[in-house]
C-alpha cells in the first residue's frame, strides 16, 4: 500500500467521525466536540501535506481557522454552519485524487453561505465500474471449465452444483453492480434536516426507519430529488415553530419519520412529519382559481404548477413540485398517496414494484394452466384438502380458497392466508423476473419453460377472473414454429383459446370458413411467405372490418405506418415483455 491510498484510507476514516462528532455537538452542544475536531482537521491537514495534495491542505486549513476564530470569540459557529460543513464531507470522502482550486472554492462557498446547496451533496456515487477485476473473471472461467469437464464425465450432480455456484457468484456482482441500499444512498440524510431546519428557524429531529431494501442506481437521483423536496416541504411549510408547537401542546421538537419496507413485491417509501398537516379547505379554495375545483384535494396538489402559497419563498419555488413525485412513482409502475390530518401531520407514500434478478418459485399445474407462486408468499404446501363451505381447514384454521382447480390435490397456503388449489406440483425453480404487473399477474419468470410463466398475486386471483378469458378465442398467424409454439402455450396459460395458422392464405380461410363466429382477435405476423402480414391484416378486414389485428412482429416507423394503413389495430415488439401482448389483447378485447 503506497503513501496515497494510506492517506485516503486515513481521510475516509477520520472523515466519518468528524460526521459523528459534528451530530454529537448538535445534539449536546458540547463545546470540547470542537476542540476533538480541530485536531482531526489539523491532522488531516498535515498527512495531505505529505502526500502533495494540496487540495486537501487548503481546505483543511481554512477549516481549522473557523475553529480558531470560534474559540478566541471573533466569530460563532451557527446550526446552519455545521449542517453545511455535514453536507460537504461525505462527497469528498468519495474521491481517490486530490480536490482542484475550483473544488475547494465551491467547497468553502457552501460552508459559508455563498453558495446554494444541491441535492448532489447527498448522492452517493451511482458511477461504477463496468470492467470486472480479472481475479473474478478467472475465477468464473474456472467455474465453467469445471462444469464443463463434470459433463464430459458424466457427473451431472457435481456439474450442478457448480453452475449454481456460479449462477450466485454472478448474481451478486449483478446486485452490487447496478442496485444501491436505501440505508447507504441515505445515510448522511439527517444532515439535510439538519440544515434545513437551521435555515427555517425551526427544531427537527430525523427518525430513519430503513430496511435493506435495494433500488436501482440509476433511480437513486430521482429518489433522492424526491426525498429531499418532501423534506424541504415538510420543514417549511407543515412544520410549525417551537414556539406554537409549544402553544398546540406539542413537543417543540419536530419529528420526521422516513421509513422503507416491502409489502407484495412492492417497495414502500414513507415520509412523515408530526407537523400542521395540510389545510383541505385551503386548498380547495386555491383549487377553484387554477380551474380545478372538481379535483378532490388530495389529488390536486399533485397538478404541475399547483400551490398553496401566494409568492415563491426560499424553500418553494424551486422548480419541482409534488407533480414530479408523483411521475416518479408511476414511471416506476407505481403510485403516491397522501395521508394528512390537519393539526396532526402529514405522511406521503411512495411506492412501485421491486426490481429484481432471479426468483425462487413452485411451478404448478392448474385446469392445464401451469404458473408459479412466489416462495416468498408461501406459507405451507398441504396435500390433504378439508374442503368445507369454499374454505379449507387446516391446523384449526379456516382459509379462504382464492383459486380452485377441478382435480385438486394439492393446497397452496400463501402469507395473505389465501389458498390456491392445484392439480399438480411440477417443482421449484430459480428463474428471471420481468416486474410487469397485469391484473393478478405480480410478474414473469423466463428460463423456466420455453415460454415465460406468470407468477400469480395470491391476493388478486380468483375463480372468476382466470375462468372469464376461457370466453375468448385467438388466431396466431406466423411462420415460424418456435413463435407459434411459445406464444400459443403462453396464451393459454391465461386460459384463451388460441388457433395456429402458418400464413396468411390459411389465416384468411379460417376467418372466412367460421366467420361470423370467427375468432375473437388475430395475432399477425408480417415476414411471411406467399402472403405478408400487411396483405393478410386488409384481406381479414375485409370479411370482418370489426375484427381487431394486433401486429406481431419488429417493424420500422414505415411499416409501422403501413400497418396501421391497411387497418391493424395495435403493434407489439416481438422483443417486448409479454405482459403488453396480454394488455393490447385486453384492450382491444373490451372495445
Amino acid at each position: 500500500m503506497d503513501f496515497v491510498e494510506i492517506f485516503l484510507q486515513e481521510l475516509r476514516e477520520k472523515g466519518q467521525q468528524s460526521i459523528d462528532l459534528i451530530k454529537s455537538y448538535l445534539e449536546s452542544k458540547d463545546h470540547t466536540i470542537i476542540s476533538d475536531l480541530y485536531r482531526m482537521f489539523h491532522t488531516i491537514k498535515g498527512s495531505a501535506s505529505l502526500v502533495g495534495f494540496n487540495g486537501y491542505k487548503t481546505l483543511m486549513h481554512k477549516l481549522e481557522e473557523y475553529f480558531k476564530k470560534y474559540s478566541t470569540g471573533e466569530i460563532d459557529l451557527s446550526d446552519d454552519f455545521w449542517a453545511r460543513l455535514l453536507l460537504i464531507i461525505p462527497p469528498i470522502l468519495e474521491k481517490s485524487t486530490d480536490l482542484s482550486e475550483n473544488e475547494v472554492q465551491n467547497l468553502i462557498n457552501i460552508v459559508e453561505g455563498k453558495r446554494q446547496l444541491t441535492t448532489e451533496s447527498l448522492q452517493l456515487s451511482t458511477q461504477f465500474d463496468s470492467q470486472m477485476p480479472i481475479e473474478l473473471l478467472t475465477d468464473f472461467v474456472s467455474s465453467t471449465l469445471n462444469v464443463e469437464n463434470s459433463l464430459m464425465r458424466g457427473d451431472v450432480k457435481n456439474a450442478l452444483r457448480e453452475i449454481r455456484t456460479l449462477k450466485n457468484k454472478l448474481s451478486t456482482v449483478i446486485e452490487d453492480s447496478f442496485y444501491v441500499k436505501i440505508s447507504d444512498l441515505l445515510r448522511n440524510f439527517d444532515a439535510l434536516v439538519i440544515q434545513e431546519s437551521a435555515m427555517n428557524n425551526k427544531k427537527v429531529r430525523f427518525n430513519p426507519d430503513i430496511g435493506e431494501e435495494r433500488i436501482e442506481k440509476k433511480d437513486s437521483q430521482m429518489l433522492i430529488d424526491v426525498l429531499v423536496h418532501l423534506v424541504r416541504n415538510a420543514i417549511a411549510h407543515g412544520i410549525e415553530s417551537p414556539e406554537v408547537r409549544l402553544q398546540h401542546g406539542k413537543p417543540e421538537i419536530a419529528t420526521i419519520t422516513l421509513r422503507s419496507y416491502v409489502l407484495n413485491n412492492e417497495l414502500y417509501i414513507e415520509l412523515e412529519d408530526d407537523g400542521a398537516g395540510i389545510d383541505f379547505d385551503k386548498v380547495r379554495e386555491r383549487a377553484k382559481e387554477y380551474g380545478l375545483g372538481n379535483m378532490k384535494p388530495e389529488e390536486v396538489i399533485f397538478v404541475p404548477g399547483f400551490s398553496t402559497k401566494e409568492q415563491a419563498d426560499g424553500t418553494s419555488g424551486r422548480g419541482m413540485g409534488l407533480d414530479i413525485i408523483k411521475n416518479f412513482a408511476t414511471a416506476h409502475g407505481g403510485d403516491v398517496e397522501l395521508v394528512t390530518e390537519f393539526g396532526k401531520g402529514t405522511r406521503f407514500i411512495v411506492y412501485f414494484p421491486i426490481k429484481t434478478l432471479l426468483i425462487h418459485v413452485l411451478v404448478v399445474e392448474a385446469d392445464g394452466y401451469k404458473f408459479c407462486v412466489d416462495f416468498n408468499d408461501i406459507d405451507e404446501v398441504i396435500s390433504q384438502l378439508d374442503i368445507t363451505d369454499n374454505k379449507i381447514k387446516h391446523k384449526g384454521k379456516l382459509f379462504e380458497i382464492s383459486y380452485q382447480s377441478q382435480m385438486a390435490k394439492f393446497g397452496i397456503i400463501t402469507t395473505s392466508q389465501k389458498v390456491v388449489l392445484v392439480d399438480n406440483i411440477l417443482g421449484t425453480f430459480d428463474g428471471q423476473i420481468s416486474n410487469e404487473t397485469y391484473s393478478f399477474i405480480k410478474g414473469f419468470v423466463k428460463n423456466v419453460f420455453v415460454y415465460p410463466l406468470p407468477v400469480i398475486n395470491a391476493e388478486k386471483i380468483f375463480q372468476e377472473v382466470v375462468q372469464k378469458s376461457e370466453e375468448y378465442s385467438i388466431l396466431l398467424v406466423d411462420d415460424s414454429l418456435v413463435t407459434r409454439t411459445i406464444v400459443s402455450k403462453f396464451l393459454r396459460t391465461f386460459g384463451y383459446k388460441v388457433f395456429e395458422a402458418k400464413e396468411g392464405f390459411e389465416a384468411i380461410s379460417f376467418v372466412e370458413k367460421n366467420h361470423p363466429n370467427s375468432p375473437d382477435i388475430v395475432i399477425c405476423d408480417v415476414e411471411m411467405p406467399l402472403l405478408d402480414g400487411f396483405e393478410t391484416t386488409k384481406q381479414i378486414k375485409k370479411i370482418d372490418e370489426n375484427m381487431p389485428v394486433i401486429l406481431f412482429s419488429t417493424l420500422s416507423q414505415e411499416q409501422l405506418r403501413k400497418g396501421m394503413e391497411v387497418g391493424a389495430d395495435a403493434y407489439v415488439s416481438k422483443d417486448e415483455s409479454p405482459e403488453r401482448l396480454l394488455r393490447l389483447i385486453e384492450r382491444l378485447l373490451k372495445k
